[in-house]
């Protein structure tokens, strides 16, 4: 089976012949609607992680199963789409999340992504009794 697959691919190309298809300006055929109610994650070490667990698992940690669903973009990239906005801010306001105890980036969609999109997380660390000399004021 997967050898005739592999032969109907290959025998496909894009002769000079072919008409280019001019997608419509329409509802229909825009992912930034339905985009602007979801998150983009990627893993932090994608070796350790697989997303297809992650994109099953994460509605039921974040205790919104029928309100969120996952889809997996890549061996190492999701998005989650979102049913209320409260309740994807209410994840994004979280900051750090992990799965399978590994930090996972995540951030709200967005059109045109920076080029460091999705590259670090930013975490807040506290450093208490620290020894040191004592101050004299």
């Amino acid at each position: 089976m997967s050898s005739s697959i592999d032969r109907a691919l290959m025998a496909m190309s894009l002769e000079e012949e072919d008409e280019p298809f001019n997608m419509p300006n329409l509802p229909e055929y825009c992912s930034s609607e339905k985009n602007v109610m979801s998150i983009i994650g990627r893993y932090l070490n994608p070796y350790a992680q697989r997303v297809a667990n992650l994109v099953l698992d994460i509605p039921r940690k974040w205790q919104l199963y029928d309100r969120v669903y996952g889809v997996a973009l890549s061996k190492e990239r999701f998005q989650f789409i979102f049913k209320y906005q409260h309740d994807m801010e209410t994840i994004l306001k979280k900051w750090v999340h992990t799965y399978n105890e590994w930090a996972l980036a995540i951030e709200r969609w967005v059109e045109k992504p920076p080029p460091d999109y999705l590259q670090y997380i930013s975490v807040w660390v506290q450093i208490r009794n620290i020894p040191g000399e004592p101050l004299h004021i």
